[in-house]
């Protein structure tokens, strides 16, 4: 999928998605969902640095990352929406691996625009139980990739609940991969298995 369209069709063709979101009015900033957030973003950073576009032993390290800090079934949940029921529930574990795999492929296929020197924190705000944290990564003073984070609080810390790169909130972008496919093959989720796994390829 984003392998075959340019960065601005990628872009413009997910963004207006988001304007669905609720918005609220900011709240004071979470210096610990900060805190977090700068933590993960400087592993995606060293990763980044160390890989190259094609790199399938890097997209497995991204996997893993996105395992460990993202609520990878409430993102897949999300994005099912009403088709979550029918999910088979011999296949979750399946699904959320290659639904994470699909995550990392994106940070794989854009890895360039993800080195740098460090991660800046612009700030944070709450809206409903939801923290976004904007970020940005220092390449030098070039310009480098924007990022905003959504965590919520899980126990005594966070999990990411989506991630917003090149403008597009992940789980709208995939929100619309999911319908579109389960869709055009009649509710086959398999037709859905074969397209998360095309991430594979990238």
């Amino acid at each position: 999928m984003f392998p075959k369209i340019t960065r601005r069709k990628f872009t413009l063709g997910f963004v207006l998605g988001t304007s669905s979101l609720v918005l609220a009015l900011p709240a004071m900033a979470d210096a610990a969902a900060e805190s977090y957030v700068s933590t993960l973003g400087m592993e995606v950073i060293a990763l980044a640095n160390g890989g190259r576009r094609g790199d399938k032993a890097l997209q497995k390290r991204f996997a893993a990352l996105m395992t460990r800090y993202i609520n990878i079934p409430n993102v897949a949940a999300f994005a099912l929406g009403l088709h979550q029921k029918d999910l088979p529930a011999t296949d979750k574990a399946m699904f959320y691996d290659l639904v994470a795999n699909y995550a990392a492929a994106l940070f794989v296929w854009y890895v360039d625009d993800f080195k740098g020197q460090a991660l800046k924190v612009g700030g944070s705000d709450q809206q409903g139980k939801f923290i976004t944290v904007d970020t940005s990564i220092d390449n030098g003073g070039l310009g480098g990739e924007k990022m905003r984070w959504r965590v919520v609080k899980q126990g005594d810390g966070f999990r990411v609940s989506d991630l917003n790169i090149k403008g597009v909130w992940l789980t709208i972008a995939m929100k619309k991969l999911f319908s579109d496919t389960l869709r055009a093959s009649n509710g086959n989720f398999q037709a859905l298995y074969a397209k998360l796994r095309e991430a594979e390829s990238w």
